[in-house]
């Protein structure tokens, strides 16, 4: 009963929260120290990184809006101002390589100067160098070079680390070329060092690197405005970059839509010129019919009729000038030296939607065709694909203008049939008058085309002169002054993190890996049976450490379990103790004399037989070997007397040796002898002791538990295997072993585990000092404490790490 008590309320204090903490308390300084390692690399990347600091600007994408006087039709064929801007595509744009060498030649970027620091080096704006380099001579402007510019003093300077100096303004000779350094106004005290990158790279190299750090994104999925963000060292340089973006950008703009004006003014030219020639052809052959048939004045009848027929003419003659504005375009598309030119203004007034939106579509394609070949060349499959549907495109306006030139002849017949009807009026009127009216009817279609085009002509170039991007400018580059790399918080969290994750990981590990015994939850889980003590390690250089002044707290440790034998030993009047383990360097021999000792200095006679007779080590510890024993008793060559051996200094305490070894052991413990031993030593002693072979190795423990009452079993703090524990739950529920019970030994010191993962509690089993404290807490007046020894910091890490090794 008090057995299960004492069961449960240890497993009840074993599992409390103080335990935990107290178990893995150790490992305290292993985690403080990878911490403060983790926190001193943070600091230090920090302190020798590069910081990176974020530059943005915005800007607006205004939608293209016509310039009124009815000429939206117009802006719509010719300058696109209708057609809505695709944001993505003006993205792409400006993250082009286009415009990234734009900037580059702009800012002269690619020359970059760096100050060489001790650890890392330092971008320089162009404007702060306090030189530049100019290039002589170079083979190759495609192949980009370096120097190491190391200043003697204001006026001299060596390269690469050579010998021989050079002055500015003088030039010199590598293998890349012909360079010459030329001062600027800037000092050389502001800087760092004496020593200086200059990194020269090909414009194409340099735009590329240039492109790839831009972030273009639009504000929100609504609106026009996008964001240019630029990641860089130096802020201003940054802040030059993306305000030199923005104005790129905007001056690219500028210059497509003046191609665009300036393409339809070439082509209003042609066709005025064309326009002017038939004009003035009609307008001589009206004045030659008027001269030689002296046709002056209309009569009254014809302006009659005429008026009867007027709105016939009229709607005659814009018909015939939309014909001939189809002829135009028809003649215009068929000019093989027009195919990358874009459409003539003359499709206005051509009231048919889809054709209007063909000549948009060719438009479009013309300019997005010519915005390619800026960045590629004619053979590549994008311009071919435009080619392609320029091509398309072309040929359906040509199909689309000819079905719109038979709908146009159709009315004209129409009309001119009702003008046949006029005719039989007019039958009266003079041949001669007839024609003139024929005539002038030409001479006013080709003036409304000239007057037209030359209406469109003043228009197209008011507005080219007046042209503004679409692109405005909402905020120029703007820098923070905190860096954005590298983040301050996340790398010293993460470096927190590691420190924590790094030996707690370790600790992790061991733990799982570990196959050895490390608390006494460990044997509560794997055996029921009793644990009848704990045994901490011993610092003595003799095996036996219990005697009767001794009161220090290993020797307390053995009373307990003497108290705590009372009760899992039988109530026999001369018990025989049998102490046993799993194998070899448990502390059989160490248990077995020190439990003789305790027993002994309570009153009683006791006799440690040294019964591992294959491998003795009990009088050896004692310093008494080379003694007869059992060996010679079992052979008949000595008396029971003459082999047991009194221990010197502790009264009733004898001890029996093991004697020769014999190259039989397990057959020479079935011998009969054996028992008349025993029954003679149990007429001397009170209480016998046998200290026995392992019982995982050899069968002798087993053969001997006939003899005994009771076993105690031995398992060592992080020595035995967990899965020997296996053995001594089957001993126990087989009952192989009378009387069987377990003693932990070699358990750690307080001041080294920490109360031994809660093992403070070790007063159980019947009257001993209570629950609850134990070793460490108020012992002062119980125990006779170990005194401290003082070691260094650097032995108590390196031991430290020993332990926790896997």
């Amino acid at each position: 009963m008090a057995e299960n008590i004492l069961e449960r309320n240890q497993a009840k204090q074993d599992s409390s929260p103080r335990e935990w903490v107290i178990r893995y308390i150790r490992y305290i300084p292993l985690i403080i120290i990878c911490v403060a390692l983790g926190l001193v690399g943070a600091y230090l990347q920090l302190r020798y990184s590069i910081r990176i600091y974020s530059v943005t600007g915005k800007l607006l994408v205004k939608s293209n809006s016509s310039l009124g006087g009815g000429r939206e039709k117009f802006d719509e064929i010719f300058m696109m101002q209708g057609a809505s801007r695709n944001m993505n595509d003006e993205i792409e744009i400006i993250k082009s390589r286009y415009m990234a060498r734009r900037v580059v030649r702009s800012l002269g970027l690619n020359v970059m100067y760096y100050n060489k620091g001790t650890i890392r080096s330092s971008v320089i704006h162009p404007n702060e160098t306090p030189f530049i380099i100019e290039t002589v001579e170079i083979p190759d402007s495609t192949v980009g070079t370096s120097f190491l510019i190391k200043t003697i003093d204001r006026d001299r300077f060596i390269i690469n680390e050579g010998k021989t100096p050079y002055f500015f303004n003088q030039a010199f000779k590598t293998a890349r070329g012909t360079f010459l350094l030329k001062r600027t106004k800037n000092s050389f005290d502001i800087f760092k060092s004496n020593e200086f990158q200059v990194n020269m790279a090909s414009e194409e190299n340099r735009a590329a690197s240039i492109a790839s750090g831009l972030r273009v994104s639009q504000a929100t999925d609504y609106a026009n405005v996008l964001n240019l963000t630029y990641e860089t060292e130096n802020i201003r340089l940054g802040k030059d970059i993306v305000n030199q973006y923005m104005e790129e950008y905007q001056q690219s703009s500028l210059e497509d839509k003046r191609m665009i004006a300036t393409q339809t003014l070439s082509f209003i030219d042609e066709q005025l010129d064309t326009v002017k020639y038939n004009l003035t052809r009609v307008e001589g052959a009206l004045q030659q019919f008027q001269e030689s048939n002296k046709i002056y004045n209309t009569r009254e009848q014809s302006q009659i009729l005429l008026s009867q027929i007027q709105e016939v003419n009229k709607s005659l003659t814009e018909q015939e000038v939309k014909l001939k504005i189809v002829d135009y375009l028809i003649n215009y598309l068929g000019n093989p030296s027009n195919e990358n030119r874009i459409m003539t203004p003359s499709a206005l007034g051509i009231e048919e939607p889809s054709l209007v939106q063909q000549i948009s579509e060719y438009n479009k394609l013309q300019l997005e065709k010519e915005t390619s070949l800026k960045n590629t060349p004619a053979d590549n499959p994008v311009v071919q694909s435009f080619e392609a549907g320029i091509k398309k495109v072309r040929g359906d306006m040509v199909e689309n203008l000819r079905n719109v030139r038979q709908t146009y002849l159709t009315a004209i017949r129409d009309l001119k049939g009702k003008n046949s009807e006029a005719d039989v009026i007019l039958q009266t009127i003079p041949g001669k008058e007839r024609k003139g009216l024929d005539i002038a009817r030409q001479q006013k279609i080709t003036e409304e085309l000239f007057s037209f085009l030359l209406q469109k002509k003043l228009e197209t170039a008011i507005s080219s002169a007046s042209t503004i991007s679409n692109i405005r400018v909402v905020e120029h580059a703007i820098s923070s002054l905190i860096p954005i790399k590298p983040n301050k918080q996340n790398i010293y969290l993460m470096a927190l993190f590691l420190g924590l994750a790094i030996p707690i990981s370790i600790i992790a590990i061991r733990e799982f890996l570990n196959d050895k015994i490390k608390s006494r939850q460990d044997v509560q889980k794997a055996t029921d049976a009793p644990i009848v003590g704990e045994i901490g390690h011993s610092q003595e250089v003799g095996a036996q450490v219990v005697t009767s002044n001794n009161r220090k707290f290993l020797a307390e440790q053995f009373r307990i379990i003497r108290t705590n034998l009372q009760y899992v030993l039988p109530k026999v009047d001369k018990p025989v103790l049998l102490v046993t383990s799993s194998f070899s360097g448990e502390g059989k021999s160490f248990v077995s004399t020190n439990l003789g000792a305790v027993l002994a200095i309570s009153g009683k006679k006791v006799v440690v037989l040294e019964f591992d007779i294959r491998k003795p080590r009990l009088l050896k510890g004692l310093g008494m070997e080379g003694r007869k024993g059992i060996t010679n008793f079992l052979i008949g060559n000595s008396r029971v007397e003459d082999i047991i051996i009194p221990v010197e200094g502790t009264e009733n305490l004898s001890v029996v040796a093991c004697g020769p070894i014999p190259p039989n052991p397990s057959e020479l413990l079935l011998n009969e002898k054996v028992d008349s031993l025993f029954e003679q030593l149990r007429r001397i002693f009170d209480i016998i002791i046998i200290d026995s072979a392992p019982v995982g190795l050899v069968s002798d423990a087993v053969t001997l538990g006939k003899y005994s009452t009771g076993t105690v079993f031995i398992v060592r703090h992080n020595y035995t295997l967990k899965k020997q524990l296996q053995l001594v739950n089957d001993l126990y529920i087989q009952k192989k072993l009378p009387g069987m019970s377990i003693a932990i030994n070699d358990i750690p010191s307080i001041a080294t585990y920490g109360n031994y993962y809660g093992y403070g509690n070790y007063y159980g089993y019947g009257g001993g000092y209570g629950y609850g404290y134990g070793y460490g807490h108020g012992m002062e007046g119980y125990f006779e404490l170990e005194p401290k020894k003082q070691k260094s910091w650097v032995r108590k890490i390196k031991r430290m790490f020993r332990r926790i090794k896997i």
